[in-house]
């Protein structure tokens, strides 16, 4: 389960990196998504998530 620095930690970069693109939204609404899917114990492929998403919720993921 994501614990609160590793959020933060992902959202800063989320920030960093995206905000003030036209892709921000899209990115950030699949990160959202994707940790609740990663927390409730499901698969993260196959069900249209971002890959950039993707790639930030694997970098931030809990050990």
């Amino acid at each position: 389960m994501f614990k609160r620095p590793q959020i933060e930690a992902l959202f800063a970069e989320l920030k960093s990196e995206w905000q003030g693109t036209r892709e921000f939204e899209k990115i950030h609404r699949d990160v959202d998504l994707g940790i609740a899917y990663y927390d409730a114990g499901r698969p993260l492929t196959g069900v249209g998530l971002d890959e950039r998403a993707l790639a930030l919720i694997e970098k931030h993921k809990p050990e």
